[in-house]
């Protein structure tokens, strides 16, 4: 069947043959933006190729071309079917949604659309003609998750699984079952945060690889990046991180088995959608600046919710003080634990005498509940965070604050991500100390050793505190300052 002038507006009839075979034409046309290299390149191997995939850095455009690419498959095919899928549903209604409806307003076809929550549709035939975005739970069921994709088959198939790294292997099972026809396809994209699985193979799988069209791109390449970016990569974490080799070489992680969290597992709780009960409480970790470069971190909780947090360079106990009790007030917060090894003590003490109610004294270096596991309560306390992170249990906040590199829960994963561990001589998990870190060129992880200190109380916190109000959180001197975390050409 041939597109005709009931099915497209008349004045791009005559351009539907030639955006067909070449979307980087539709692209330049239809939408009427000038893609990177890197984003040609993908919509050049797109045209052809059955099996894309691509690895990448941040910030290089993933998002965008993907939303080009979707609504150039829409365009050029009759009744065309686009199945999205992304490790959460922030992905891809936040993210992928909105850069396709970005992009759809500025175009030639914007009238032959129509947008909704979960799903794009051609108006001549919301049933037959769509583009839908589902995404599989990390919590759920292999069997479910081996769902997603399940049942997919038409004559004008697309796939596109966005952060492809975060997503379930079981998702992919069914994949290769749904490309039964010509002119169905599937696009994997996203930053590689894993060192084995589907996405990986599909790079390096000896056998597997032959099969797909494999693209590269490092940030350090796209005119889309800024020159600070990497800089402040490299400055922060080091070119020989494994934060750096996934942000922004877009390279795999090297495989490290002393790397404590990996950083797939933290930052698939960017954005992730987490109940919490009525009487759950608010309450406030606050790991305190050692050293002159270091930043001391207020950071509030609920249940498994993390919630932006305050940062403060080079105050005094007293200001710092002020800053911890204003926020308690401000927040309504039920309970406050610091760290009080070093200045935190005079902290904790200024706290103290200003009647601070539920202040938890924390010494990291106190024993743990089991030598042979943990070597003290700070390795114990990281643990628990690491069993948090590898369950997609928590929901860490996925906003930029202006002018900062990296979005809130980035910058959480990112700490994560880069600390070591060793073990003991009772074989109990040690953790890297923060001066070990410093030895290395890497910086102190004080926001995640804050929620560290949230985990001191998590679990006897709804017994031990009040009832408390329910509702998302923002400190105040954030509350104008918070921005989208997608630039003007996707991440």
């Amino acid at each position: 069947m041939e597109i005709t002038s009931t099915h497209i507006h008349k004045s791009v009839v005559d351009k539907l043959k030639v955006w067909r075979d070449s979307p980087l034409q539709f692209v330049r046309d239809c939408i009427q933006v000038i893609p990177t290299e890197q984003q040609i390149e993908l919509l050049q191997c797109v045209a052809s190729e059955k099996r894309i995939s691509v690895r990448s850095g941040h910030g290089t455009g993933k998002d965008a071309v993907a939303a080009w690419i979707i609504l150039w498959f829409m365009t050029t095919r009759p009744y065309a079917k686009v199945v999205c899928t992304a490790p959460t549903n922030r992905q891809l209604r936040d993210i992928l949604m909105s850069e396709i409806s970005k992009w759809l307003r500025q175009s030639t076809i914007a009238e032959e659309f129509v947008v909704q929550k979960d799903i794009i549709f051609h108006r001549e035939s919301q049933k037959e003609w769509w583009a839908r975005f589902i995404s599989p739970s990390v919590r759920a069921t292999k069997e479910d998750q081996a769902e997603t994709l399940a049942g997919l088959h038409a004559d004008h198939l697309l796939i596109i699984v966005d952060e492809t790294s975060g997503v379930p292997d079981p998702t992919f099972i069914p994949l290769e079952g749904a490309l039964t026809q010509p002119d169905n396809k599937v696009l994997l994209i996203g930053n590689m945060t894993r060192n084995s699985g589907y996405f990986y193979e599909t790079h390096f799988h000896a056998a597997i690889k032959k099969d797909w069209c494999r693209l590269h791109w490092d940030s350090r390449e796209s005119t889309n990046v800024d020159k600070s970016m990497p800089e402040y990569f490299a400055r922060k974490y080091g070119i020989d991180s494994n934060v750096y080799k996934i942000r922004v070489e877009g390279n795999p992680p090297l495989q490290d088995d002393t790397t404590l969290i990996p950083l797939w597992a933290a930052e698939q709780c960017i954005g992730l959608e987490s109940e919490v009960a009525e009487d759950e409480p608010l309450y406030l970790g606050v790991d305190v600046a050692r050293y002159g470069s270091d930043a001391s971190i207020i950071m509030p909780r609920r249940g498994l919710v993390i919630y932006p947090w305050e940062t403060f360079h080079k105050l005094n106990t007293i200001d710092l003080g002020g800053f911890i009790n204003l926020a308690y007030q401000d927040q309504e917060a039920s309970g406050c634990a610091i760290d009080v090894i070093g200045v935190g003590a005079g902290v904790a003490d200024w706290l103290e005498k200003h009647h601070m109610k539920n202040l938890y004294q924390v010494n990291v270096t106190a024993a743990s509940s089991d030598i042979s596991k943990y070597h003290r309560l700070r390795d114990e306390l990281w643990v628990k965070v690491r069993d948090n992170c590898l369950l997609g249990k928590y929901s860490f906040p996925d906003v930029k604050v202006a002018g900062d590199e990296e979005s809130l829960g980035m910058k959480l994963s990112s700490e994560l991500g880069a600390v070591r561990y060793a073990f003991n001589v009772h074989g109990g998990i040690k953790v890297e100390s923060k001066k070990d870190m410093k030895a290395r060129g890497v910086d102190s992880p004080n926001i995640a050793d804050a929620l560290c200190l949230t985990e001191y109380f998590h679990n006897s916190a709804t017994r031990v505190f009040a009832k408390d109000k329910t509702g998302e959180y923002i400190p105040r001197r954030y509350r104008d300052t918070i921005v989208s975390q997608h630039a003007w050409m996707g991440m």
